[in-house]
């Protein structure tokens, strides 16, 4: 009977363990019937061998004890299948419990790091991942933008940082042997008009051109006038140009010069002698070629050792060189006679005479006079 009560309270325990995880329930009904079920072999063997009752014991008594165990066995059995039927409804294969209710996300809490090291570790990440992404600063991006900015402008500009200054100038073309051809100053991006006129200053039609280099300059013509629009396509590419005249049997050979900080905007080529254009001159002949004085006069360059003369007007500008007056106006002088005229293809005249103090001028089909001071 002792090791039956033990094997209730065995089994009592393990069905107070069994409600609290289903899987151990199970395990320890399993293992309390095995052990109930030893107990109740022995306790049979044990009636068995007891001794017969004696005459003065009560065979009932007997009886009664054996019934009572008995009845105890049943209940114990009745006790197990009740639980086991309560397990059973317990378990997860129950198709009629209520269906459990949807899970839901627990909130989510910011990541803050447990101590100092996992802060300087997350950190480092997260520098690192930064750094593949983005490898260069904004300072740097904007840097490199300047660098190329820098670098396409040292590639367009030209060698020297400021534009080239223009000019414009008149040239006497020497078409003798041995003479040096005269050089024409040019710059890429600049145009240079070449402008062929005779020794009265009319136009000399161009009748063709050679081009020495034709892939280091471009030459523009309409193909009738006396005007040629000339252009370095480089820098420091050198050549030459020959340019046939209307009538003049001896080319006239130009010296093209790219790449200069001066650079001839427009170049009156003066060759000696009559075009096929030129106007009756009246007066004396015509000056000579090499009479560089009276060129300079004519291009606005005061001539050499001479002395600026005031005037009353401004129709005149007059030097005074020795005993010889050197004046430059847009009209025609009438009075006195000149020694010496160049003409230039804007109109422009450079005149060579004896000193006076009174010029007389024909200014728009009208005569008006020039009065000249400081002469001695």
């Amino acid at each position: 009977m002792r090791k039956l009560f033990v094997a209730l309270s065995l089994l009592l325990m393990c069905l107070g363990a069994s409600a609290e995880e289903s899987s151990a329930d199970l395990l320890g009904l399993g293992a309390a019937r095995s052990f109930i079920g030893e107990a109740q072999a022995q306790a049979k063997a044990n009636t068995s061998q007891t001794k017969p009752a004696s005459p003065g014991q009560n065979p009932a008594g007997n009886a009664n004890t054996t019934a009572n165990e008995d009845d105890s066995d049943e209940g114990l059995t009745q006790f197990m299948k009740g639980q086991s039927q309560s397990s059973d409804a317990a378990t997860p294969n129950d198709t009629t419990s209520q269906p459990a209710p949807k899970p839901t996300m627990p909130p989510v809490n910011p990541w803050v790091p447990s101590d100092e090291n996992e802060a300087l570790a997350n950190a480092g990440a997260f520098r690192s991942v930064t750094q593949d992404a983005f490898p260069l600063s904004p300072n740097q991006i904007n840097e490199l933008r300047n660098m190329l900015d820098q670098t396409q402008r040292a590639q367009a500009a030209a060698p020297y940082k400021t534009p080239p200054a223009p000019t414009s100038t008149s040239l006497n073309i020497d078409l003798a042997p041995g003479a040096v051809p005269p050089v024409v100053r040019l710059s890429k991006g600049f145009v240079s008009s070449l402008v062929f006129i005779d020794g009265t200053g009319a136009p000399w039609p161009i009748d063709s051109f050679d081009l020495g280099d034709p892939t280091a300059f471009n030459i523009s013509w309409d193909k009738k006038g006396n005007t040629l629009m000339v252009q370095a396509r480089q820098d420091y590419s050198y050549g030459n140009l020959a340019v046939n005249l209307k009538n003049l049997n001896t080319p006239v050979m130009l010296t093209l010069v790219p790449g200069q900080r001066v650079v001839d905007y427009r170049v009156d080529m003066r060759v000696p002698g009559q075009g096929p254009q030129a106007t009756v001159a009246i007066g004396d002949d015509l000056p000579a070629p090499a009479d560089n004085q009276l060129l300079n006069v004519l291009n606005g360059i005061a001539p050499m050792n001479g002395r600026r003369l005031k005037t009353e007007n401004d129709f005149a500008q007059v030097w005074m060189v020795g005993d010889v007056l050197y004046l430059r106006s847009a009209y025609v002088i009438l009075s006195p006679a000149w020694v010496a005229k160049m003409s230039s293809a804007d109109g422009m005249n450079a005149y060579k005479l004896p000193p006076s103090p009174l010029v007389l001028l024909m200014r728009h089909g009208q005569i008006v006079s020039v009065k000249i001071e400081g002469l001695s």
